[in-house]
């Protein structure tokens, strides 16, 4: 596509320039010649626009007046908005501008945790919930502060005390089911940022997130967002493979924690066959935690051993493989924790399998657009039902 200022522009995305908060417009951003957004579970998403030649220089006075961490980008495809969050980066080269921001999950790495945070036993409860209670506190809490060179403490604001606001707290979605989880963690002030032991609980502890606009999802990970259609080779760019893996299978698994306490778990469907294959991992870490107790080693246990047995058999295209929309496929669908039936037709051991999406990434230039998809197996079916809160 032609642009305004006669340079080739992407045609089917559009980027906006926002105060903070994503509520009040400022400006559009023109004649894009290239724009990458993305989603991902368990990691904070990128994007980043850039503008090239006469375009940029028509542009320069807008440009000069956005502000990293203060004006947010919003991002759309078609009427669809896709993406926001906070300008992190703004580039000026001779011949172009690059623009790079972060999703909203940047504010969260950026909120230091205030207080005490305590769920040793007996105050152990979900994972879930726990970060709910935190994010909720500290972007609604202010706190004081000695300035460098002074001696009167002054009043940080939180986040959603400014004008304007953050506005995370109205978009945040918290997803509740039972038997979820469980923390003993135990945090002092100051000890790490509210994003940061967001993404321990997420490495270490039993759930996932993904920020897919303004939301952000929290939830169980051995549950899901939902579910998309079946999608075969026909939509995708690349062969689909079926794989057995050996070494995901066991029949027994152990969780040990300190002091010789320690959780099992043991399937005795196929045992016979397979025989007692066992493994042992350690548990959960948490940071500044009493050591986990029985109960909580038993339930990672159990979690550790779903889909073990028989030998796991994985069905998978190739990461970042390319991806066909289609009338009932579209990009909303595409979200980090959605379930997606995965099937292979054409391979000598043709299998269907459920994955789950892991991270999307949509690049597009005046040449064209490109959807990737990265998949990971999930093999627990969504049998209870997500609690009202």
């Amino acid at each position: 596509m032609i642009g305004v200022y006669g340079g080739h522009c992407v045609e089917r995305h559009t980027a906006t320039i926002f105060d903070r908060g994503g509520t009040k417009r400022i400006g559009p951003l023109l004649d894009i010649s290239s724009i990458m957004w993305g989603r991902n579970r368990d990691a904070m998403s990128e994007a980043t626009v850039r503008i090239e030649g006469d375009a940029c220089d028509e542009q320069s006075g807008f440009i000069s007046s956005l502000r990293s961490h203060r004006h947010e980008m919003v991002i759309y495809r078609g009427q669809d908005r896709v993406w926001e969050g906070p300008i992190h980066r703004i580039s000026s080269f001779p011949s172009y501008t690059e623009i790079v921001a972060h999703d909203v999950m940047d504010y969260l790495l950026h909120t230091p945790m205030t207080q005490e945070y305590d769920n040793r036993p007996p105050l152990q409860g979900p994972v879930s919930t726990r970060i709910e209670t935190i994010i909720g506190y500290e972007l609604v809490h202010d706190r004081t502060q000695v300035p460098v060179g002074e001696v009167t403490p002054v009043t940080v604001p939180g986040w959603e005390n400014l004008d304007p606001p953050v506005n995370i707290l109205p978009y945040l979605d918290i997803h509740h089911w039972p038997n979820e989880a469980e923390s003993t963690s135990y945090t002092k002030p100051f000890e790490m940022t509210v994003g940061e032991h967001l993404e321990n609980l997420a490495a270490q502890s039993g759930i996932d997130y993904t920020t897919v606009g303004r939301a952000i999802h929290i939830w169980d990970v051995s549950r899901s967002l939902g579910r998309i259609e079946q999608l075969s080779e026909a939509n995708f760019f690349a062969e689909v493979i079926v794989t057995e893996y050996g070494s995901d299978h066991t029949q027994a698994e152990y969780v040990i924690g300190q002091d010789g306490i320690y959780g099992s778990a043991l399937n005795t469907a196929n045992l016979d066959y397979y025989g007692p294959w066992t493994s042992i991992t350690t548990a959960f870490n948490e940071e500044g935690t009493t050591a986990p107790a029985e109960p909580e080693l038993h339930s990672q246990a159990i979690r550790n051993l779903v889909g073990r047995s028989p030998v796991p058999i994985e069905v998978r295209v190739p990461d970042s493989s390319g991806l066909v929309l289609s009338d009932t496929l579209t990009i909303n669908g595409l979200v980090p924790g959605v379930q997606v039936p995965l099937r292979a037709r054409l391979n000598a051991k043709p299998l269907a399998q459920m994955q789950k999406i892991d991270s999307v990434k949509v690049t597009e230039t005046a040449s064209g657009e490109t959807i990737q998809i990265t998949l990971t197996p999930t093999t627990r079916a969504d049998s209870d039902v997500e609690e009202e809160t």
